[in-house]
C-alpha cells in the first residue's frame, strides 16, 4: 500500500484530484449526478460529480483508513468546469478542527431570528483582519431586505451574524461572508501578505 502524509494545501489539492485515483466506483444518482468513490493507498475519496458541468458538487470527503482524520470540501458549481471551494473542514474523531477550517454553522433558527457563526482559519504572523457578512432576504421571489454586518480588527477567526427579522414560510436568505487578513511575509522583511476567505450561504424557511 502507498503511504502518504498530507502536509499542506498543495497536498490536499492533489489528493482531491480524481485523475490521481486508478480505482474508482461510480453510481448514477440521477440524469446529471454520479456518486464517485475512489481509492488510493490508504485514502478514500467520495462525493457527487455533476456530469453536465463536469465538476464536483456538494460535500466531498477524504478519509484515511489508518486513522480517524477526515477532510471535507464543499463545492459550489457556477457553470461548466467552474466551481468554488466554499467550505474546507478538517475533522478528527468526527470533531471539527475550528482553528484550521473554513466553515459556518446555523446556531439558532426561528421565524424571528437567524444566528450564523462563521469560522476562518488563522494565518501565521497575522497583523490585522476584518470581515463582513452581506445578505439578502427574499419573499415570493422579490428582494425585501438587504443588509450587512461589519467586523473590525477581530482577534480570532470566529464571527457571529445575528439576523433578526419576521420570517415567513417560503422566505429564503442568501449571502456571503468575506474576511480580509494581512500578515507579515516570512520571506521578505517589511512586506505583507494579504489573504481572503469567503463563504456563500443560503437558508430556506419551510
Amino acid at each position: 500500500m502507498e503511504a502518504k502524509v498530507i502536509n499542506d494545501m498543495g497536498d490536499i489539492e492533489e489528493m482531491f484530484q480524481l485523475k490521481n485515483y486508478k480505482n474508482q466506483w461510480r453510481k448514477k444518482i440521477n440524469d446529471s449526478v454520479t456518486l464517485i468513490t475512489a481509492h488510493r493507498g490508504y485514502f478514500i475519496l467520495s462525493g457527487d460529480f455533476d456530469r453536465k458541468n463536469n465538476t464536483k458538487t456538494g460535500i466531498w470527503s477524504l478519509k484515511n483508513k489508518t486513522d480517524s482524520k477526515e477532510i471535507q470540501i464543499d463545492y459550489i458549481v457556477f457553470g461548466k468546469n467552474d466551481f468554488f471551494k466554499n467550505q474546507i473542514i478538517f475533522k478528527e474523531h468526527g470533531k471539527i478542527d475550528s482553528f484550521n477550517s473554513k466553515f459556518y454553522l446555523v446556531e439558532n433558527k426561528t421565524h424571528k431570528r437567524l444566528l450564523y457563526k462563521f469560522f476562518s482559519p488563522e494565518i501565521k504572523n497575522e497583523i490585522y483582519k476584518e470581515a463582513k457578512v452581506i445578505y439578502t432576504i427574499y419573499r415570493d421571489r422579490k428582494e425585501i431586505k438587504t443588509d450587512s454586518v461589519v467586523y473590525k480588527n477581530v482577534k480570532e477567526g470566529k464571527y457571529f451574524a445575528d439576523i433578526k427579522y419576521g420570517f415567513k414560510k417560503g422566505d429564503h436568505i442568501s449571502g456571503y461572508f468575506s474576511e480580509i487578513v494581512s500578515a507579515k511575509d516570512p520571506k521578505r522583511k517589511d512586506s505583507l501578505i494579504l489573504g481572503n476567505n469567503s463563504i456563500y450561504f443560503i437558508e430556506k424557511f419551510e
